[in-house]
C-alpha cells in the first residue's frame, strides 16, 4: 500500500512538473523524429506585397487597414488590463465597423483580449487580423547595458516564445513588466498575421550596441541570416526571429510574417554629420540586411513608425547617401507625406513595407509650433495620409490609436504633472493622451457642461460669486473647470476678466497690463475680449514655463533674478516645441551651444462650441458667448493643477526648484466688466477630489471619415 501512494504521490509531483513545464515555461517535444515537420504558412511576403490565403486555398493581396489597440481605460493604469472581454469585444465590432481588416498590439494582452478576439472572428460574422507586438521595457531600452544584455534580448526572447504559445491558446502567463497575464486557451493563431518586433528602439542603446567589439556581427540560421553589411543590432534580429520562427514551426507546423518596427531616428540612410547631431540620429538599422532563408514558409517585410519624421529630411542626407539614393530622390515628391519620407521608404526597400503606427493629436497643448488640431482636422489628416501610404507603394498603414490613453506623457508637459496619478484625469494639454478614433468623455451620462453658449443645464447651486448684475457659476470634471458668467453687458464686445486665486504661496492683488485690482492675490487673470485677442494670462511668479524652461527658450537663468511674489506683471501662459529644421553650421555658431526651444502661446483661447451635435463643434474650442453669458472651459494644467483628482497645485517654484505639490481645499474667482479702478471681489469654489472618474465613449470625427474612406461595413 506504501508503495501504491508513494507511486502516486511520485507521479502527481511529476505531471505538476510537467504541466508547469509545458503551460508556463513552454516545454514541448518535437516528435517529427527523423525529418522534418511540415510547415504551412496562410500570410506570406511576394515581391513588396503581402498575401493572404482565402477559404478557397488561394493567395490574395492583403492591403492593411489597421488600427493600434490599446489596453487602457479612464482610472487605470495601462498596466492593469482593466478593459475586459466585453469592452475589447465592443471595440473590436466598432473597428471593423469603420472597415478595418487589422488590429495591432504592442504587446501581449491578458487573457480576456484574446478571448474577445475569438469570440469575434468565430461569432460575428466578420474577420479581424492580429499583429501581435513583442517589446523590451523603457528600462531595458534606456538602460546602460547594450542590447545583448538579458534583460533586453533574453526577456525579448522569453516573450517572444511565449507569444506564439498565446496566440496558439497554449499558455499561462502571470503578467507583469507591462504585460498582461491568465490562462490562454483560446487559439487565434487562424487570424494572426504575423509578429511586430520592438516599438520605438532608443537610438543609444542600438548604437552602444553597435560599436562593442565583442557583439557579433553575422548569423546563419535555418531561417533568417544576415548579409555581411549587418551590424550587431541587426545580428541580434535576425537572431531572435530564426528562433521565433523555428519554435512555431517545431512546435505547431506554423509560420506566419516577421518584422520589426522601425523609426526615423534609426532608419537606413545616413545623414551629415553636422545635421546627425541636431537630429539625435546616430544610429541606423536596416532591414535590408537581414534575409529569410528558403525554409522560412511565410514573410518578412519592413515595418516603421512614421509620426516624427524630419522636416525636410532630403535635404541633410550625407553626399554618399545621396550618391546611392539619386534616382529615387530624383522622383521624390516633398508634398507628400513627411516631405516624401514614406516614398523613399518603398523606392529604397525590395520587401513590402508597413506603415505600422502613425498618427495626430486632438490635444488642447502642442508638441510643434503649428499648434494643435481639432477631431474634424485630425480625420483629414488621416485619411489623407493613408491614401498617401498606399499611393507610395505601402502595404497599408496602422492608425495608433484606436481610443484615447489618459496615461501617456508626453515630453513638454511630464514635469508639470503627478504621472503617477494621470489615469484619473485627462490632460488635454498633453498631446500624446488625445491621439484616439474613440474619446472619454467625463460624465457618465452628461457633461458637467457643454460649452455651448447655452446656460440652461447651470443652476443657483453652482453660483459661486455674484456683485453688480453679474454672476459667476463653476462647475468642474476629469478635463477642467467650467465658468459660466452671466450679466447684463456681457457680450464679445466687451472687455470681461476673471481673477482666479490658486495658491497662497504667491499672487498678486493687482494687475499692471490690463489695470486692475483683486480682493486677493490672482494668480491666473481670464481675459475675454471676443474670438481674437481672448487669453489666460498668469502672474509672473507662478509662470510654469519660466522657472522650468526659461534655460532653454533664452538661455538665461531662471533663479538668477526671480519675480517677486507678489509681482503685478501677468504674462502669456506659453509650453515649449519641438524646434522645426535644423541649424546651419553659420547658424549654429551665432547660436553659442544648444539651439534654443521655441514657445507656442498655449493660453491663447479660441472661440466656439464644444458640442458634438452642433455641426460647428470645435473640439477645441475654449469659450462661447450666449444672450448675456459666456461658458469657459479652462484645463486643468493651463491652471498648474498637479493632480487635480487630488485638488493638488503647483507649490512655490523658486522655494522648491521645480514642480512640488501642494494641496488646496479651494480656489479664489471674482468679475469684472472693463478696465476699472474698482477692486474686483472674489469667493471661493471649494475643489472636488475623486478617485475613480466616471465617463462615456465618444467616437471622434475622424472615425467616421476613416468609415467612409475604408468602406465601412463592406470591409474584408
Amino acid at each position: 500500500m506504501k508503495k501504491f501512494l508513494c507511486a502516486v504521490v511520485l507521479l502527481a509531483c511529476g505531471l505538476m512538473v510537467l504541466g508547469y513545464a509545458v503551460f508556463y515555461r513552454g516545454f514541448y517535444v518535437n516528435f517529427a523524429f527523423g525529418g522534418e515537420r511540415a510547415v504551412t504558412a496562410d500570410f506570406r511576403a511576394e515581391g513588396k506585397t503581402l498575401l493572404a490565403r482565402n477559404s478557397a486555398g488561394e493567395w490574395q493581396p492583403l492591403t492593411i487597414r489597421g488600427v493600434e489597440l490599446s489596453s487602457a481605460v479612464p482610472g487605470h493604469h495601462i498596466t492593469d488590463y482593466a478593459a475586459g472581454e466585453e469592452t475589447y469585444y465592443r471595440w473590436l465590432t466598432q473597428i471593423s465597423e469603420m472597415g478595418a481588416n487589422t488590429v495591432r498590439i504592442p504587446t501581449i494582452y491578458d487573457a480576456a483580449f484574446y478571448n474577445a478576439f475569438y469570440r469575434f472572428n468565430t461569432e460575428s460574422g466578420r474577420t479581424l487580423y492580429l499583429l501581435q507586438g513583442l517589446s523590451v521595457t523603457d528600462h531595458a531600452n534606456n538602460s546602460l547595458d547594450d542590447a545583448y544584455a538579458d534583460e533586453f534580448y533574453g526577456t525579448l526572447r522569453e516573450d517572444s516564445l511565449a507569444a506564439i504559445d498565446v496566440i496558439h491558446g497554449h499558455r499561462i502567463l502571470m503578467g507583469g513588466d507591462g504585460k498582461g497575464g491568465g490562462t490562454y486557451w483560446r487559439d487565434v493563431s487562424p487570424w494572426v498575421l504575423g509578429f511586430l518586433i520592438g516599438n520605438e528602439w532608443d537610438a543609444g542603446t542600438v548604437a552602444y550596441t553597435d560599436h562593442a567589439p565583442a557583439n557579433p556581427t553575422s548569423f546563419d540560421g535555418a531561417y533568417f541570416a544576415t548579409t555581411p553589411e549587418a551590424s550587431a543590432f541587426e545580428t541580434l534580429l535576425a537572431r531572435l526571429m530564426d528562433g521565433m520562427a523555428a519554435y512555431e514551426a517545431e512546435k505547431y507546423g506554423q509560420q506566419r510574417l516577421l518584422a520589426f518596427i522601425n523609426d526615423p531616428l534609426n532608419d537606413p540612410f545616413a545623414y551629415e554629420t553636422f545635421y546627425a547631431r541636431q537630429l539625435g540620429k546616430y544610429s541606423r538599422i536596416d532591414a535590408e540586411y537581414i534575409r529569410p532563408t528558403e525554409a522560412f514558409a511565410s514573410g518578412y517585410f519592413a515595418a516603421y513608425s512614421v509620426s516624427a519624421s524630419f522636416p525636410d529630411f532630403s535635404q541633410y542626407l550625407s553626399a554618399g547617401q545621396r550618391s546611392a539614393l539619386s534616382e529615387a530622390l530624383a522622383e521624390l515628391d516633398t508634398e507628400r507625406f513627411g516631405d516624401g519620407y514614406v516614398q523613399l521608404l518603398n523606392a529604397y526597400h525590395t520587401m513590402p513595407v508597413l506603415v505600422a503606427s502613425y498618427g495626430f493629436s486632438t490635444a488642447r497643448g502642442a508638441v510643434s509650433t503649428e499648434g494643435p488640431m481639432n477631431e474634424q482636422e485630425q480625420g483629414e489628416r488621416l485619411v489623407a495620409a493613408y491614401e498617401d501610404f498606399l499611393s507610395a507603394g505601402c502595404a497599408g498603414a496602422v492608425v495608433s490609436t484606436w481610443q484615447d490613453v489618459w496615461t501617456r506623457r508626453t515630453w513638454n508637459t511630464s514635469y508639470a504633472v503627478d504621472v503617477y496619478e494621470s489615469h484619473r484625469w485627462h490632460d488635454l494639454q498633453s498631446a500624446g493622451q488625445s491621439s484616439g478614433l474613440l474619446a472619454f468623455a467625463p460624465g457618465s451620462e452628461a457633461s458637467a457642461c457643454v460649452v455651448d453658449g447655452d446656460g440652461s443645464e447651470w443652476t443657483e447651486a453652482d453660483v459661486v460669486w455674484q456683485a453688480d448684475g453679474l454672476s459667476l457659476s463653476v462647475r468642474q470634471d476629469a478635463e477642467g473647470l467650467y465658468l459660466l458668467v452671466r450679466g447684463e453687458g456681457v457680450s464679445p464686445q466687451a472687455a470681461l476678466y476673471v481673477p482666479i486665486d490658486v495658491t497662497p504661496l504667491s499672487g498678486a492683488a493687482q494687475s499692471a497690463q490690463p489695470s486692475l485690482r483683486f480682493a486677493r492675490g490672482a494668480d491666473f487673470l481670464l481675459c475675454l475680449s471676443g474670438a481674437e485677442d481672448s487669453r489666460l494670462l498668469v502672474q509672473a511668479r507662478y509662470e510654469a514655463l519660466r522657472e522650468n524652461y526659461l534655460a532653454s527658450t533664452s538661455g538665461e537663468d531662471p533663479f538668477a533674478s526671480p519675480p517677486a511674489a507678489g509681482s503685478s506683471l501677468f504674462v502669456p501662459i506659453g509650453m515649449v516645441t519641438e524646434r522645426t529644421g535644423v541649424l546651419t553650421e553659420e547658424e549654429a555658431a551665432q547660436a553659442e551651444g544648444a539651439p534654443l526651444l521655441p514657445v507656442y502661446e498655449t493660453g491663447r483661447l479660441r472661440q466656439g462650441t464644444l458640442d458634438p451635435a452642433d455641426v460647428a463643434y470645435d473640439s477645441l474650442a475654449d469659450f462661447c458667448y450666449g444672450d448675456g453669458l459666456v461658458e469657459v472651459r479652462l484645463p486643468w494644467q493651463l491652471l498648474n493643477f498637479y493632480s487635480p483628482a487630488g485638488a493638488q497645485v503647483h507649490a512655490d517654484y523658486y522655494q522648491h526648484y521645480g514642480v512640488e505639490p501642494l494641496r488646496i481645499e479651494s480656489i479664489y474667482l471674482g468679475v469684472g466688466l472693463g478696465e476699472t479702478a474698482e477692486e474686483i471681489s472674489m469667493s471661493a469654489y471649494k475643489l472636488e477630489t475623486w478617485q475613480q472618474p466616471t465617463y462615456r465613449e465618444r467616437l471622434k470625427a475622424a472615425y467616421w471619415m476613416l468609415q467612409e474612406s475604408w468602406g465601412g461595413g463592406d470591409a474584408d
